[in-house]
């Protein structure tokens, strides 16, 4: 489960560093790349997604969707040692996420900007 998830989270990792940095060509780049890279927390970027997700298009809503969904199941399988889940639960989910992360970076480059955008800057109240 968690490496479901975490191929989500490090596709929209990949996503931003390809949308503001591009290829590190020189050291201050290099230093740029890997700070947004890793600029990413978890719970943070859940809700920054989830807000106005409604901008987006389907597949991107999809993705959002995936995130919350494989964040949610990876905490279970993580922390609750009672619940177990199934082979075909599991393939479900790894499904899901494949097909997220393909619809996702299949979007046009304008919409995954904007979704790093949404992703990495906390929305203020007015």
């Amino acid at each position: 489960m968690s490496t479901a998830y975490y191929a989500v989270f490090h596709a929209l990792a990949n996503s931003n560093v390809d949308c503001l940095i591009g290829p590190p060509t020189d050291p201050l780049l290099e230093h740029a790349w890997h700070r947004v890279r890793r600029g990413l927390d978890h719970n943070q970027t859940r809700r920054n997604l989830e807000q106005d997700r409604h901008r987006f298009s389907p597949p991107v809503q999809k993705f959002i969707a995936a995130f919350a969904g494989l964040q949610d199941a990876r905490h279970v399988a993580d922390y609750d040692a009672r619940r177990q889940f199934t082979v075909t639960e599991t393939h479900s989910w790894i499904d899901r996420a494949e097909d997220a992360i393909t619809s996702f970076m299949g979007v046009a480059l304008n919409e995954r900007r904007a979704v790093t955008a949404q992703a990495l800057i906390r929305r203020r109240a007015n």
